[in-house]
């Protein structure tokens, strides 16, 4: 009788390995394994999840069959589809990962905890759509909407540019409808949680059931759920997410919106894979061949360049739909201000009276400040000793609330003591003012007027994040003091003025993209006060009154876009006309560390690299006790650019291995 020949899978695993493992199939579980399949397997005596991406009846080359661990057991999962590991391995190839950490990246550790954890929760009924609850189109709005419409019918893909205030949420609405009808899904992508949930109850009313919102703050239950919906696909389905839903099985794509497609919030910066959520939204749209639409008020430079060489179409609405003016905006010169002292701490006594103003009719105000905390940082009045982070090369912090020095790279924080830890003299004091500050000072002044604020340090979770909008909302808050976080897509019906303090942190950053987003924030904050009809104003403080950014915000620059800023980055090759490569050494041996970046600096020669930059040392030299050295890599978009990439991962693959993983080494491409 001949003898049985035993099967052998191929595993991915979630973790950073350059190969994938194989494993022999038990006779009881042959029949029952496909390529997708979920598989749990033992790595150096742990259990884990895996998932099956080949099959053969034929053992590895070079392995002794013996010596082969099998498959521990089938987990009751759904398998990951085809399409999905196919797209798992461009994106590692393209961001110069491993595919394992796509897969890590896609479902977390607590998502494969859920695995054999079976729902309690029973299914609610499905509510069908509702599409007699989306909105009308004004003529402007469905012109652009109908010549989005002729681009998908000719396969081109869609930059749409509406102005704030426009309403391009109302089209993606009737694109969606579309899709639905045609027996296709739609992933429709935000670049924050705020927004997802902002937009939920929306949806909601017009999707129904159909709606699935999918974000990181999820449980991992909902998750599985949510994944088994869309493995099954049943019915099309809406997914509303943040970036990661792009790892999602997506069966039947139809139609894929990014939303604010510029915001800075769609790239991920670790771990790996470091990718940029519009980029991927559009790699996906190739593969799946699924319509896109990208839309924003300040378009990226890299969706302008794609317009450029015939990527992308561009659709203008420019007319707001409730036909209000953008709001007007002031520039308040702090050099001269303080000259004549016309500034009360971080105010200018101008800004401070139209905020008085703005209140006492009833208005609403937004203060924007780009820096968190009470004080960027404390000092020494005698010796000017500045307290730093003995892990990071910053400075801490200082949070009145609980009286702390935190370090914003680190979990490192220590009680404020007025003692200088250099010259012992009771002189730290805090400089500069952050949010914090400005909240306290505000309530000061205006002390009949709720001020409150809206920060990762006061958005503790997603109940008070709801809690304070919902009150700006409702007029129960006539000033609110935040972050970033206040300009994403927040429309509310009161709000008459928006201030911006210490506008000039936005252009000192050390990015060749600083001024691109600074006038991409800015022009969102704007929109928020310029959505009504009765008018609004917008007052920055600034001590560079001629900056350009700032002649474009008013209009009085070439034109808003920084058209002049783009024509510099293809003078000196700088993105989106070249493709921009940093690695990132970090080691807490400083000898290693270079020793191992002098190895990378010959085989970047050695494969025959000549426009980059390091090693060097980066704005931030020492980060949680790791020290840290760059490379910056400037690559012709070219032919050669794929076997220059392999060949460059390659390479760091070796030294990783030659250095054991002491030497920590990150690839970061189109870090922007």
């Amino acid at each position: 009788m001949e003898k049985k020949r035993l099967l052998y899978v191929q595993v991915l695993l979630p973790l950073k390995m350059s190969k994938e493992l194989s494993y022999s199939v038990p006779e009881e579980f042959e029949g029952q394994i496909a390529i997708g399949s979920w598989v749990q397997v033992k790595l150096v005596g742990k259990s884990r999840y895996a998932i099956v991406t080949a099959i053969s009846h034929q053992p590895p080359a070079g392995l002794d069959p013996t010596r082969i661990s099998a498959v521990e057991a089938l987990p009751d999962m759904l398998p990951v589809t085809l399409a999905q590991l196919d797209f798992w391995r461009a994106l590692a190839d393209y961001y110069m990962c491993s595919v394992g950490e796509v897969f890590k990246a896609a479902y977390s550790s607590a998502f494969r905890k859920q695995i054999t954890v079976r729902s309690r929760k029973s299914e609610k009924e499905f509510r069908e759509p509702d599409f007699s609850a989306i909105p009308s189109l004004s003529t402007a709005q469905q012109g652009a909407c109908d010549t989005i419409k002729e681009h998908f019918t000719e396969g081109r893909r869609v930059l749409l540019r509406g102005v704030t205030g426009s309403g391009k949420t109302e089209i993606y609405f009737h694109l969606m409808r579309d899709a639905l009808e045609s027996g296709g899904s739609v992933l429709f992508l935000v670049p924050e949680i705020a927004i997802s949930r902002q937009l939920t109850s929306r949806l909601e009313k017009v999707f129904g059931s159909a709606l699935l919102p999918y974000h990181s703050k999820q449980t991992a239950a909902v998750k599985k759920r949510i994944y088994n919906r869309l493995v099954v696909a049943e019915r099309p389905y809406v997914v509303l997410g943040t970036r990661s839903a792009l790892l999602l099985p997506l069966p039947n794509l139809s139609l894929i919106v990014v939303d604010e497609e510029h915001d800075s919030s769609y790239k991920q910066s670790d771990p790996a894979p470091r990718y940029n959520g519009r980029d991927v939204a559009l790699m996906l749209s190739s593969r799946t061949g699924a319509n896109l639409v990208l839309g924003s008020a300040t378009p990226s430079f890299e969706s302008l360049y794609n317009v450029s060489v015939g990527k992308l179409s561009q659709v203008d609405l420019l007319e707001k739909y409730h036909k209000a003016e953008d709001a007007q905006v002031e520039i308040v010169d702090m050099v001269t201000a303080r000259k004549l002292r016309n500034v009360k701490g971080p105010f200018s006594i101008r800004l401070l009276n139209e905020i008085g103003r703005v209140v006492d009719d009833g208005g609403q105000v937004m203060v924007f400040r780009s820096r968190r905390a009470y004080a960027p940082y404390a000092q020494c009045k005698e010796c000017g000793a500045v307290v730093k982070c003995p892990s990071c090369d910053v400075a801490l912090s200082y949070h009145k609330f609980d009286n702390m020095l935190k370090c914003h790279y680190c979990s490192y924080q220590i009680p404020f003591e007025p003692e200088c830890p250099k010259c012992n003299s009771l002189s730290i004091v805090d400089r500069g003012a952050g949010t914090e500050k400005i909240e306290e000072l505000l309530r000061e002044y205006f002390p009949d007027y709720v001020t409150e604020r809206f920060d990762s340090d006061t958005i503790s979770g997603k109940s008070e994040e709801q809690r304070i909008l919902k009150n700006f909302a409702e007029g129960k808050i006539d000033i609110l003091v935040g972050t970033q976080m206040i300009t994403k897509g927040f429309d509310f019906d009161r709000l008459s003025l928006v201030a911006v303090i210490g506008c000039d942190s936005l252009f000192s950053v050390q990015d060749f993209r600083a001024d691109e987003r600074a006038l991409q924030l800015l022009w969102q904050l704007r929109g928020r006060a310029g959505r009504r009809e009765d008018g609004a104003r917008m007052i920055i403080q600034t001590e560079q009154k001629d900056h350009p950014v700032l002649k474009a915000l008013t209009g009085e620059g070439d034109s808003d876009d920084l058209s002049a800023a783009l024509a510099e980055r293809k003078m000196f090759g700088y993105p989106p006309f070249v493709r921009l490569v940093v690695i990132t050494l970090k080691d807490k041996n400083e000898k290693r560390m270079w020793s191992c970046a002098y190895e990378l600096a010959d085989a970047i020669r050695a494969i025959g690299i000549r426009d980059f930059n390091g090693p060097l040392v980066p704005p931030i030299a020492k980060m949680g006790d790791h020290y840290q050295v760059q490379f910056r890599l400037r690559l012709r978009r070219n032919n050669s650019l794929s076997r220059i990439k392999k060949a460059l991962y390659s390479e760091t693959e070796f030294l990783n291995r030659k250095y054991n993983g002491m030497t920590i080494i990150n690839i970061d491409v189109d870090p922007y």
